[in-house]
């Protein structure tokens, strides 16, 4: 959803990708990657869980919660694709 609103300009078209692999049983590691505006969701500024629902500004919790379950979490900038590579295992 992210990616729809932010990446690219109002109404431009854009190319993402979404690749998934199974290093070993019970593992699982994805790629999300798109053409769009460079950002790097690793550097953005964590949200403040401290506050409550209507004082939270909007955004943040997509990478909060990728963070709180993923084993791994990359980014890159890569020939005009943001790359974000994350993995996931049964056991983590």
């Amino acid at each position: 959803m992210n990616l729809s609103r932010h990446a690219f300009p109002e109404g431009a078209p854009g190319n993402v990708t979404i690749a998934y692999s199974i290093p070993a049983p019970g593992e699982l590691r994805l790629e999300v990657a798109d053409q769009g505006r460079e950002f790097d969701p690793l550097a953005a500024t964590p949200p403040d869980l401290t506050l409550d629902l209507a004082g939270r500004p909007v955004g943040g919790l997509g990478i909060f919660l990728i963070r709180s379950f993923a084993d791994s979490l990359e980014y890159r900038r890569e020939e005009g694709w943001n790359r974000l590579t994350f993995a996931i295992s049964a056991g983590g």
